[in-house]
């Protein structure tokens, strides 16, 4: 039976899917009280970041003269955020569909989600982790406000799970360097090399391929060893994410291997992932050139190159922040649903 279908049978069952527009208004009134813009962003792009590890859904698009033209739809705003901040709208934020390739349909996962995105002038990641909970608290107060019957927020308290998360008491913030040395015993300057972290998965008896890379093993740790330790009744920020990982973040002031980069996980599902924006248009070009190498390496299809982002980069960027966060899981824990489907009128699991 389709959501459609059920909804007719059952109307009760609206008020779960009401959670993500309850949010989404939440979300507005939040940044307009602070005299943010909203930017509408394009769903497709002619060109994007270099990513190695991207993987991106594309079309072609025919013009009237014949014309074939490769169009990529959107797997976040990034690109524009930083063009129009180079242009100086200055903070602003975005919410907007976007599309991942070779992406599971999954309780966690589908190929089309709703992001919010929002950049924050003479802020640093640091800042983005308290204003990312101010946020998320302000939208559990607004959807209490409504006086929904099946889901009140107790003192902040949402049930998922059978866990009541407690947001509005301290949330948890972890460097990727404290959680490795704490859960595994293990200095981040013996796993930054590809020698090193395999040295590490032979220890812990995980299974890895001949040419498996540094992210994919690094990546197996930290879902297997170290996100199943997080909290589950607490938000938690973890920060400080190995430089190498991140090619469009600012580099840490203080720490060589690492960049000014930060993720939520809440119920130990990243909600949000934001940074330090790196600003040197020379040390970006860089990173993309390295990381358009490593995806021919790997054999992934090739992506045209933004140089438009170079240029903006170029023009000049304040000191800013960024943050990305994936309102479709957030509303399935505020809505103690079992999948993102539960809160989607028209979910991809549904496709005939």
């Amino acid at each position: 039976m389709k959501s459609f279908q059920n909804l007719k049978e059952n109307p009760e069952f609206f008020e779960r899917y009401f959670i993500k527009e309850y949010m989404i208004q939440a979300i507005r009134k939040f940044f307009e009280a602070k005299n943010y813009h909203e930017l509408e962003s394009p769903i497709l792009a002619d060109a994007l970041p270099q990513e190695r590890y991207l993987n991106v859904l594309s079309t072609e698009i025919q013009l009237q003269n014949g014309t074939k033209k490769t169009a990529y739809l959107i797997p976040s705003t990034e690109t524009w955020n930083k063009k129009i901040l180079a242009a100086g709208l200055g903070n602003h934020f975005t919410i907007t569909k976007v599309f991942r390739g070779l992406e599971e349909i999954s309780p966690n996962h589908a190929p089309e989600f709703t992001m919010l995105e929002w950049y924050e002038l003479d802020h640093n990641y640091h800042d983005l982790m308290d204003s990312t909970e101010e946020l998320i608290k302000s939208i559990i107060e607004y959807i209490n406000s409504k006086k929904l019957n099946h889901y009140r927020y107790d003192d902040g308290t949402v049930l998922y799970n059978d866990t009541k998360i407690k947001f509005f008491e301290k949330w948890q913030r972890k460097s990727v360097r404290e959680l490795f040395k704490e859960n595994l015993d293990t200095n981040l300057e013996d796993i930054i090399s590809l020698d090193g972290v395999k040295i590490l998965a032979e220890k812990l008896n995980v299974k890895i391929l001949d040419n498996d890379d540094w992210h994919t093993i690094f990546d197996i740790i930290f879902s297997e060893f170290i996100e199943t330790k997080f909290p589950e009744d607490i938000p938690i920020f973890v920060y400080d994410y190995p430089k190498i990982m991140c090619p469009l973040t600012k580099p840490s002031e203080t720490d060589p291997l690492v960049s000014q980069k930060v993720e939520l996980y809440i119920a130990r599902k990243e909600i949000a992932n934001g940074y330090t924006e790196l600003l040197d248009a020379d040390l970006q070009k860089e990173n993309f050139d390295r990381e358009q190498k490593a995806r021919a390496e790997l054999g992934r299809p090739e992506i045209k190159y933004d140089n438009d982002l170079i240029d903006a980069l170029s023009l000049g960027i304040p000191k800013v922040a960024g943050i990305g966060m994936g309102l479709d899981r957030l509303a399935m824990i505020l809505a103690n649903a079992k999948s993102i489907s539960d809160i989607n009128f028209f979910p991809a699991s549904e496709w005939n």
